[in-house]
């Protein structure tokens, strides 16, 4: 098992082994919707999202919905009940199973999310908005690297303004491996 502990939101971090099947990320923390009315979680490959998971506060749409993009274009959300509200803590848990991820809160299923993109692509957790995070564990890797090395290149510069208004996504390069598990990307000249 690796733990993140104290962390300051709007926060990545590197995955430094694929997303297997059984692989779980649990993230102890707490709702602060504060100016922001809304966080995401986010499971970031590349300049990709392979599952956005969006916790919305706003007056009129109190609704946690899912989804994915690929080199910034979205495909159909899944719209599922907020089971939380400001001020809640919550332990929120992702799993990957073989088809889908199962999203859990406080222990009770919320949603699954079907593949848009394979789970093994992943290379980052990210979480920004309205929450604070107390703890974040991973459980379910071969743990086969030293996590806290910090020395894994993911083929990219990496997530760095991850969440704030200067981030740019990182991009491979056109042979990277990944390239082919999502949408062509056009180079406008």
């Amino acid at each position: 098992m690796h733990t993140i502990e104290y962390v300051s939101v709007p926060f990545t971090t590197p995955f430094h082994e694929q997303l297997i099947e059984g692989s779980r990320i649990n993230i102890h923390g707490k709702v602060h919707t504060h100016h922001h009315k809304d966080f995401a979680v986010e499971l970031l490959s590349g300049p990709n999202i392979v599952l956005h998971v969006n916790f919305r506060f706003h007056h009129h749409e109190h609704t946690l919905v899912l989804n994915a993009s690929s080199y910034g274009t979205w495909g159909p959300e899944i719209r599922v009940h907020n089971p939380l509200h400001d001020g809640d803590h919550f332990h929120l848990h992702i799993h990957v199973h073989h088809s889908h991820y199962n999203i859990e809160v406080n222990g009770t299923r919320v949603a699954e999310f079907p593949h848009r993109y394979p789970f093994f692509t992943v290379q980052a957790l990210g979480i920004r908005g309205g929450v604070e995070v107390q703890k974040i564990h991973f459980e379910g890797f071969p743990f086969r690297n030293n996590w806290n090395s910090g020395s894994y290149d993911y083929g990219h510069g990496g997530y760095i303004g991850y969440g704030t208004e200067s981030y740019v996504q990182p991009n491979w390069s056109e042979s990277h491996e990944y390239n082919q598990h999502f949408g062509h990307h056009h180079h406008h000249h």
